[in-house]
């Protein structure tokens, strides 16, 4: 579904506003933020749900490294752990997806050998929700934590 076809217009998207503010004007704000999650997954995963688990994955990871992060401050070396794991976690699964195939390619046609690799479909933004799951996970961190 893009921004600019008919069913996103004319379908979802006030059906998503209309939820949300409904949800807002009886104090339902819990659930308003639920129906803004559920209405951002299911358009996420309109394009291909096989890939819905890779986000709802990277989501569920850096919020708790994010609780830990937060749960520890004053510990610094856990702190610093939980960063790097953060870190290694997203830009891996960004590596993954879209620089591994080009990669053991590269590296077939330097040696000269007939590796073969299964070639991964690009999940649907993939480099965008990464590096924003690398900013939320490195929100909290501040100039003490290297120090």
């Amino acid at each position: 579904m893009l921004f600019n076809s008919y069913i996103f217009i004319f379908a979802f998207l006030p059906i998503a506003i209309v939820g949300y503010f409904s949800l807002n004007h009886f104090n339902k704000n819990q659930f308003a933020k639920a129906w803004l999650v559920a209405c951002s997954l299911l358009f996420y995963g309109y394009f291909d749900f096989s890939y819905l688990w890779i986000i709802v994955s990277s989501i569920c990871i850096n919020y708790v490294i994010s609780f830990y992060f937060e749960t520890n401050k004053d510990k610094s070396v856990i702190r610093k752990t939980l960063y790097i794991v953060g870190l290694l976690l997203n830009l891996g699964l960004l590596f993954v997806y879209k620089y591994l195939g080009f990669v053991i390619e590269t590296a077939a046609n330097i040696f000269n050998t007939d590796i073969v690799f299964a070639k991964l479909i690009l999940p649907l933004g993939i480099s965008f929700f990464t590096f924003q799951q690398v900013s939320y996970a490195s929100n909290p961190l501040n100039p003490e934590i290297f120090a």
